[in-house]
């Protein structure tokens, strides 16, 4: 939005977001000298950002070099062509979080976990740590990540203004962001920046049209924040942003329950191992199946690329048959553990929603289906008894031989359903966070549709996540929130846009001009 007037006050960097990238970028400009404001829309006490509801994952790549062929080829196989510069960086400073987190006072464990698409050459260039607890971080109740970023930010004494939403970049004559505009409840001002904007607002999961207009299919829930709703793709649009990996997003099977109070989606814990992966005390026996009835993957399939699994349409019906997938489980899973993480996610210490230790709350409120035999299920389901009775009938075989001849499923998974009830949950396209969003450089500029960088405009985070098509590993959104948070908060720092006036006429007056 062009702008003509004074603004009614003026900062060196305005970050607008208060989740981890953020935060970071909010922490590294005050270092670097720079006079911050964050601007944050949720109010105070009930501050949501994506960042709480994570588990605290972030990968850390081991052998620099590697891990930029394994970026390089996670874009290949969708034909992208990126920069190196930024492949580079993106592998150069993920590797360097763990130093960075240890300098602040954060503490954390490496993973045996690695790059998840092991079909590709050098996956193992990467690795999976974990935030841990830390005194900084306290008692936080959500991802202690999160809570030891809060604690960086409020040592400083950086302002943090909550229940402010960030409604529009505001540009010089030369299309260079010069300030925002911002408001709170019915009070509308102007922040003038001397040094740059940092957009850290997160994606557009909590909004529908986006997700209508650039998403594959529909619906899609996705667990975090509902109040990411899109606004820095609109504000970067306005100013002439280049949008990217807007139809993408790091995928998972997720369950969606109506009464809940929480309009999102929330992930599923297919074995009761309170991780994505098998137990280590046995595992009990499931399915997912199509509208069909039928087995269509190796359960649970890729952990951040499930999603494509569910991409499949039908010419002929026009239907998308995979869209709900029924996840098929006996009384072994059910008595196990609760069917959804409570970690992490919407059922965590977040609370968006409780979930019962033993289940049998859901049950009674109709969100997990039941019948005492396969062809009962299936008909609670509205599925075909016998296309179904004969599936598990099939998987039941493949358990007796100890291998999965159909789909290659991991033996130590290929337990038979058996019991005296069987149990089914509707499951759906989402994940945690969209990817999609204003396209930056390697110095976390945003990049404008004609290709030359807006001047004084950096992103970090979720929103316009240099993750595609395929996500590298868990935790790969936490490392580069941190890693292009710094970089963006440095490069907002070291600018300059010269000094404008500030108004001194009363707060909230208007004086934008589209």
């Amino acid at each position: 939005m062009y702008f003509t007037g004074e603004f009614d006050e003026q900062v060196d960097v305005a970050v607008l977001g208060f989740g981890n990238a953020g935060a970071v970028a909010a922490v590294t400009a005050h270092d670097a000298g720079a006079r911050v404001v964050v601007i944050e829309k949720q109010p105070e006490g009930n501050h949501r950002p994506n960042s709480r509801y994570a588990a605290g994952f972030f990968l850390v790549p081991t052998d620099v070099d590697r891990a930029v062929r394994y970026l390089a080829a996670l874009y290949a196989v969708n034909g992208e062509q990126v920069s190196p510069g930024l492949i580079r960086t993106w592998a150069e400073q993920t590797a360097a979080n763990p130093a960075w987190l240890t300098e602040h006072g954060g503490e954390y464990a490496v993973l045996d976990l690695h790059g998840e698409h092991d079909t590709l050459p050098d996956h193992d260039s990467v690795t999976v740590y974990r935030a841990l607890p830390t005194p900084r971080s306290g008692d936080y109740p959500g991802c202690p990540l999160h809570g030891l970023l809060r604690s960086l930010v409020s040592e400083r004494g950086i302002e943090v203004r909550y229940g402010t939403a960030a409604t529009a970049l505001l540009t010089g004559p030369d299309g260079a962001v010069v300030g925002v505009r911002v408001q709170q409840g019915d009070r509308v001002t102007t922040i003038g920046v001397r040094r740059g904007v940092v957009l850290a607002v997160g994606g557009f999961e909590g909004d529908e049209s986006l997700k209508r207009q650039y998403l594959p299919v529909t619906p899609v829930h996705f667990y975090g924040s509902q109040d990411n709703t899109g606004d820095g793709v609109r504000m970067a649009q306005e100013v002439g942003a280049d949008l990217w990996h807007m139809n993408t997003w790091p995928g998972h099977f997720v369950a969606r329950f109506d009464g809940t109070g929480y309009g999102g989606g929330t992930g599923i814990d297919l074995w009761g191992s309170g991780r994505f992966g098998p137990a280590t005390d046995g595992n009990p026996g499931a399915v997912f199946v199509d509208g069909a009835g039928r087995r269509f993957l190796d359960e649970p399939g890729r952990q951040h690329a499930a999603n494509l699994e569910l991409l499949a349409m039908d010419a002929r019906s026009l239907t998308h048959p995979r869209i709900p997938t029924w996840w098929i489980f006996d009384d072994a899973r059910f008595r196990k553990a609760p069917l959804v993480p409570t970690y992490s996610g919407p059922a965590g210490p977040v609370h968006d929603h409780a979930w019962s230790a033993d289940n049998v709350a859901e049950l009674e409120r109709g969100w997990i289906r039941h019948g005492s035999s396969v062809r009962d299920l299936a008909q609670a389901c509205d599925l075909d008894p016998e296309a179904l009775s004969a599936t598990v009938g099939r998987y039941n075989e493949l358990c007796a031989r100890g291998r999965d001849d159909d789909f290659g499923r991991d033996p130590v998974t290929l337990t038979p359903l058996t019991g005296e009830r069987f149990y089914a949950v509707p499951l759906w396209p989402g994940g945690s966070h969209t990817v999609g969003g204003p396209r930056r450089d390697e110095h976390a500029r945003v990049v404008a549709a004609h290709g030359d960088v807006i001047p004084n405009l950096y992103s970090a985070g979720e929103l316009g996540s240099v993750h595609g098509l395929l996500y590298p590993a868990g935790g790969a959104s936490l490392a580069e929130c941190m890693a292009f948070g710094r970089i963006a908060g440095a490069a907002a720092a070291e600018n300059r846009t010269g000094v404008r006036r500030v108004s001194s006429a009363s707060i909230g007056s208007e004086r934008c001009q589209t």
